[in-house]
């Protein structure tokens, strides 16, 4: 059996970039697959490892289309699957069925392939082998940041977010914490409760003790190695840049990816 593993889907922030969709990370232990967010491009890079078919659950971190819009494309697809119709639990913020599914005429279908079920920080999800607790990021709208336990390892995962202590909580100890450094510390200031810079992640990390650090949803425009560079100036741990259709196995010692393409 794979150990938990993380494998980027999408890693851009805000719109896609060159050869990079928007965010979206697949999360893999005992055969269970997690799929967190479901942004702009990412069915395309999904479908080059995976089946649709494949996917056990979906968590939405919030509705803000870089992180939800696929899930269009991802609904037909199982809905017209060779298998299907093929019913996905999909699980997100208060009101994301009848926000999502406005856009389609077919409400009736549409729920009836995505299984909605609202969810909030400080729940605790328990998906197949995978013990999902969920914290409050810091976004202009509700954003749920997920702690993804199994195996005797951790993932945490940020979402979008400004600085907040209930990040440090979420990527406590973690193996290894995915993190929005959208901007860089340099370009500041920045506006509060939207983003954070390389630098803040980093310092997030260092406060919760995270073994390693991903940095994510880096702007496309923005150089992801001067996001690295702030990132290392506050934060001694294992620093890498997500990077579409890379895995990190979560094993012993600091993660480390294994090849896109």
């Amino acid at each position: 059996m794979r150990p938990l593993t993380l494998t980027v889907l999408g890693s851009s922030g805000t719109h896609p970039g060159p050869a990079r969709a928007c965010a979206s990370y697949l999360v893999e232990h005992e055969g269970y697959r997690l799929l967190l967010d479901c942004g702009n491009g990412s069915l395309a890079n999904l479908q080059q490892r995976f089946d649709v078919a494949d996917i056990d659950a979906l968590l939405v971190s919030h509705l803000h289309p870089d992180h939800f819009v696929d899930l269009y494309g991802l609904y037909y697809a199982r809905r017209f699957h060779r298998d299907g119709p093929l019913p996905l639990p999909v699980y997100a913020p208060v009101g994301a069925a009848g926000f999502i599914g406005r856009l389609l005429g077919s409400d009736e279908e549409f729920r009836g392939v995505c299984r909605f079920t609202e969810s909030a920080a400080g729940e605790t999800l328990d998906l197949g082998p995978l013990t999902v607790r969920l914290h409050a990021a810091d976004h202009p709208v509700e954003t749920l940041a997920p702690r993804v336990e199994a195996g005797g390892r951790v993932l945490a995962y940020s979402g979008d977010s400004g600085p907040t202590p209930a990040l440090v909580d979420c990527a406590r100890d973690a193996d290894l914490f995915l993190c929005d450094a959208t901007w860089l510390d340099r370009d500041g200031p920045h506006p509060a409760g939207v983003h954070m810079t390389g630098k803040q992640a980093g310092a997030h990390a260092a406060a919760a003790g995270a073994a390693s650090l991903v940095l994510t949803h880096v702007y496309p425009t923005i150089d992801r190695d001067e996001v690295a560079a702030e990132a290392a100036a506050v934060y001694d741990g294992t620093i890498l840049v997500a990077r579409d259709l890379e895995e990190h196995p979560l094993t012993d010692g600091h993660p480390q990816p294994r090849g896109s393409g």
